[in-house]
């Protein structure tokens, strides 16, 4: 018995990566856009790059 809980367990949590996977393609892809010759970030990308910056920079700043 204790084996089949192990067994649903784990196909509970294969299901779930599974189910998220395409959802982080999708949005990594939206992100990133890759031109013929050489890769990009687009619009939303930029945003996202210029936000994570900001964060790294306010959370930097206070260490010596």
């Amino acid at each position: 018995m204790r084996r089949r809980t192990k067994r649903a367990v784990l196909l509970e949590y294969t299901l779930l990566v599974c189910s998220i996977l395409p959802l982080v393609f999708a949005v990594s892809a939206t992100v990133y856009s890759s031109n013929l010759f050489s890769g990009g970030f687009g619009a939303v990308g930029k945003s996202v790059v210029y936000l994570y910056q900001r964060i790294v920079t306010v959370i930097s700043l206070p260490v010596p």
